[in-house]
């Protein structure tokens, strides 16, 4: 890592108990610690855990300073131990994505495309004319850029993402691995007995912070921009149609599918293979499950679940009872069969 606990107290912004010149050999989990590394630990309840942990060092929560901790390594500690260790998580991948600036050979890129300083562009990687690369971007091997493509600072442009015409990506964004952005919009009008394609002239516009995971892809607007807020992070595997509104800060999970023109707010889940219908609404930190399919607008810190979808206190309800089925079924059977007995007793008579 090349750096000393006294520097990451100072990164984490941690209190050091122990030695700061000391240069751990990496970071681990407790569940797979490693000699000289650094790990971490939300909770302290059962201190004995620590007894015998060998590691380089151990970021705590700052309320185990009261209960003096039986680890005998050295301690950072911080008043948020997981927002610590991915602070320094992050000075790690920096320091793993120090890639000298510069375009290979190999490269295209049109002589009418405008590239920042301190940039980045791999082998095989094409980048069309018009497009404009900001500073410090990292555009990786067979990564496509096209034509008046707009890419803002510190971005990163995984291997074979695509970016298609006139699609704006802002500041710190991040394309995994065949990420497809602003792909046509699946627009089509039936006409003498054919489906005919409507042209997909709109672009696609990711604001700050977005990232998008591998084999992702966002289509293109008919006319206007489909829209990812700033911070709004989408996994792998997600398909998100035209003119879509996502706000900002949500979190869209793989294999989920947000069908056109609809609008989701801030602070949105949508959970794995869920399901959203077009030109619906999601109200703000509302709360999608998983395997859900939306049919109708959900309004602001809803959370649904099921096919269709309804509220999570009903969904478990039903739940519990569809497990009770059998047994109830059979209890029916033997009802309907008592049922006949007394009505054939009941005509006799």
């Amino acid at each position: 890592m090349n750096i000393t606990l006294a520097q990451i107290a100072e990164l984490i912004h941690a209190e050091l108990k122990g030695d700061g010149n000391f240069i751990p050999s990496g970071l681990c989990g407790l569940d797979d610690p490693k000699e000289g590394a650094v790990a971490y630990t939300s909770t302290v309840e059962k201190p004995d855990n620590f007894k015998n942990l060998n590691i380089g060092a151990l970021i705590a929560p700052a309320k185990a300073k009261e209960i003096n901790l039986p680890f005998g390594g050295n301690i950072l500690y911080a008043e948020n131990p997981e927002w610590a260790f991915t602070l320094l998580l992050r000075q790690v991948d920096t320091l793993n994505k120090n890639i000298t600036p510069g375009v290979h050979p190999k490269a295209f890129v049109s002589d009418k495309a405008t590239i920042g300083k301190n940039v980045f562009i791999g082998a095989n990687a094409t980048v069309e004319e018009g497009a404009k690369i900001g500073d410090n971007t990292i555009i990786y091997p067979n990564a496509y850029i096209g034509r008046n493509v707009e890419i803002g600072m510190f971005c990163i442009i995984y291997p074979n993402a695509v970016i298609r015409e006139d699609c704006i990506l802002k500041n710190k964004v991040i394309l995994q691995a065949g990420a497809v952005i602003g792909a046509d919009g699946f627009g089509y009008i039936f006409h003498n007995g054919k489906h005919e394609k409507i042209p997909q002239i709109g672009n696609v516009i990711l604001e700050d912070d977005v990232e998008v995971g591998a084999n992702t892809t966002i289509d293109r607007a008919k006319i206007n921009s489909t829209i990812i807020g700033a911070n709004t992070k989408v996994d792998n595997l997600v398909q998100i149609g035209h003119n879509v509104k996502i706000g900002k800060a949500s979190i869209i999970i793989s294999q989920s599918g947000i069908a056109g023109s609809t609008q989701i707010g801030n602070g949105v889940i949508v959970a794995g293979q869920a399901g959203v219908s077009g030109h619906i609404k999601i109200g703000d930190g509302a709360v999608i499950g998983p395997k859900t399919g939306v049919m109708g607008s959900v309004k602001a810190g809803d959370k649904v679940m099921g096919i269709p979808a309804r509220p999570y206190a009903e969904f478990m309800k039903v739940a519990a009872i569809s497990s009770k089925l059998p047994a109830l079924y059979k209890d029916f059977l033997a009802l309907k069969k008592t049922k006949k007995k007394f009505s054939f007793f009941t005509r006799k008579k």
